[in-house]
């Protein structure tokens, strides 16, 4: 065993394809999880004093104010 096959095979212990697919399988994860944070951040906001009835922001958040 020379030095450069020692080296070769301590650099890359394992098949690429395998290690493409972890790879690729934790961004596929971490992309899930923050578009699923994204899309359930206005639900679980405990801030319900400034959004309209239907769930939308409101357009006035002071309601004393004379136009």
């Amino acid at each position: 065993m020379t030095f450069s096959t020692s080296v070769a095979s301590s650099i890359a212990p394992f098949d690429p394809t395998y290690g493409i697919t972890v790879v690729a399988s934790v961004m596929l994860v971490v992309f899930v999880v923050a578009m699923v944070f994204i899309a359930l951040a206005p639900v679980v906001s405990g801030d319900s004093s400034e959004t309209a009835p239907h769930g939308g922001p409101a357009l006035e958040t002071n309601t004393n104010e004379a136009d």
